[in-house]
């Protein structure tokens, strides 16, 4: 009995060391090479881009370079297949490529706990359409019990600020005919994302929103063979394979329409499948030979729909189809997640509405973090440096800031040093939601200095002052200074001294407990408090306090 448990215990430490080698490169911070604006290859279904000498051991083709990997393809094909398999069940995803540009994609990865097939699902490739990425971005958090989904909510990120079909350099849904090495064209290195995340999905969808109803005879000029609305788009209706193989596309989308229909009551809104047959000589859509579902199907030989819903209807009302539309997908394709998003539009319309709130712009000055809330500018020194963190907002996918003439719609994370004036403007995505004035300080509007933590910092008129939790901020001085007897800083909701409250609240320590909740401007949420500043009784400044 002895000896038997000894086995065990050197066998069990022979797999945990197996487990170790495996797991190393997982978690190695070296990724992909810089520059190529990928994240670490074992995360990454597509390894790193083809010429870098790093690929994915897990998923990519090409294996692991010789010389950067101690384990063997023995090891690689036995083990590490088995064990890859419970590392992925019930996991999510997301990878950022190009960050902190205005081609910034963010890619969502989802895992079901048992095996199924992958879908794939493009959104905003041409900016005017928002149904498609307001669509997909609701299905970036799913669970799922069984299959995997890929989602690009954002894919032409340049187009969709801009509110324009066309992004830096043209349409980028006629591009997927490029080669991929083409230097001149800045929005190439994102169409070989997308082909590269096409490579390993088994099905696509590009969402989009098209022109009036499509239709196959001519019944008006809304409603024929021309416009786009409310179909699911094919490239051919079969597609033969080398192998001998067919893709039965037609039949696949016939049936997605089925279940699609079969939850739209307005029979002018039900979808039809549009064959463009885009490759024949005699095709009326030859301008799709360039398009992301044609090299899908073409030369990657994937099933791929192009999803149009008629630009005639709300957004709320184009989410919803478009929700109903990727929900019958999946039921077709047997992916099940624990809960499909609604498709309900008033719901929808609602959740539109709460993912616009923006409650502030948190930014750092001279090292001192503040909220500046909307209406409120910034007023900076020549020369000051102003660090723009994160926004104030109840959910965080689509904002983008937006630094006038810097050449970037995306400044989340930059710094910015103060020469002149300028403005920061705040996107839901391509929608305008806030603007801030960049502005000289004005010495006239004079400033509150306090001790936040133990770092003193300087707060000007109308700024916002955040107090942690368990933070401890103490009211030093204002400038410019003046007489003590004359000048008085009362911060609303808090009492000094218990015995005498003469208002005067500069010199104590304070914290979010001493804080009386029905002087909070926020009441009942009790987060947003004033801080008056007087001279001989008359208002002078006020400087805010935010408890995070």
């Amino acid at each position: 009995m002895a000896n038997h448990r000894r086995i065990s215990i050197i066998t069990g430490i022979i797999f945990l060391g197996l487990l170790l080698l495996l797991l190393f490169p997982l978690f190695s911070q070296k990724g992909c090479p810089e520059g190529t604006g990928y994240s670490n290859p074992l995360f990454s279904q597509k390894g790193c881009p083809e010429g870098t000498g790093y690929s994915n051991p897990f998923f990519h083709k090409r294996g692991v370079p010789k010389g950067r990997s101690i384990l063997t393809p023995f090891l690689i094909k036995g083990v590490a297949t088995k064990l890859t398999g419970y590392l992925i069940k019930s996991r999510r995803r997301v990878e950022e490529f190009f960050p902190g540009t205005n081609q910034e994609v963010k890619v969502y990865s989802i895992f079901g706990k048992r095996k199924g097939p992958t879908l794939l699902v493009f959104g905003g490739i041409q900016g005017d359409e928002p149904g498609g990425y307001l669509a997909a971005d609701r299905y970036v958090s799913l669970n799922l019990k069984k299959g995997n989904l890929i989602v690009v909510p954002r894919l032409n990120l340049a187009a969709i600020l801009a509110q324009k079909r066309e992004g830096l350099t043209g349409d980028m849904n006629r591009k997927f005919a490029l080669p991929k090495n083409i230097q001149q064209d800045p929005d190439i290195k994102v169409v070989n994302l997308a082909r590269d995340l096409i490579a390993n999905a088994d099905y696509i969808l590009n969402l989009h929103q098209g022109s009036g109803f499509y239709s196959p005879i001519w019944i008006n000029h809304q409603r024929n063979p021309l416009r786009w609305g409310q179909c699911n788009v094919i490239d051919a209706f079969v597609f033969d394979l080398p192998n001998g193989e067919r893709l039965e596309l037609e039949s696949f989308a016939q049936n997605v329409v089925r279940r699609i229909n079969s939850k739209i009551q307005d029979e002018n809104y039900h979808f039809l499948v549009n064959n463009t047959n885009t490759g024949d000589k005699k095709s009326l859509h030859k301008e799709q030979r360039k398009s992301l579902t044609y090299y899908a199907l073409t030369q990657k030989h994937k099933i791929a729909l192009g999803i149009e819903v008629t630009k005639k209807c709300s957004s709320p009302q184009a989410v919803a189809y478009l929700s109903i539309v990727i929900n019958s997908v999946l039921k077709e394709l047997g992916i099940a997640p624990e809960e499909f998003p609604g498709e309900d539009p008033d719901s929808i319309a609602e959740e539109l509405k709460k993912n616009e709130k923006f409650s502030g712009l948190k930014v750092k000055i001279n090292g001192c973090e503040k909220l500046i809330i909307p209406g409120q500018n910034i007023f900076l020194k020549i020369g000051e440096p102003l660090q723009i963190l994160n926004l104030e907002t109840e959910k965080s996918r689509g904002w983008y800031v937006n630094l006038v003439n810097s050449g970037s719609y995306n400044a989340l994370g930059q710094t910015y040093w103060f020469t002149k004036d300028n403005k920061l403007l705040i996107h839901k995505d391509g929608k305008l939601i806030a603007s801030f004035e960049i502005m000289p300080r004005s010495y006239l509007l004079g400033s509150l200095e306090v001790n936040l933590d133990g770092r003193v910092c300087r707060f000007h008129n109308q700024e916002t002052i955040l107090l942690p939790k368990n933070g401890r901020l103490r009211i030093l001085k204002v400038y410019p200074e003046k007489d003590k007897n004359k000048v008085k800083v009362n911060l609303k909701g808090f009492i000094g001294n218990k015995g005498y409250n003469d208002g005067e609240d500069s010199g104590y320590v304070i914290s979010a407990d001493d804080l009386i909740p029905k002087y909070a401007l926020d009441y009942p949420e009790n987060t947003f408090y004033r801080i008056e500043i007087s001279e001989q009784g008359n208002l002078v400044g006020e400087v805010f306090l935010k408890l995070t």
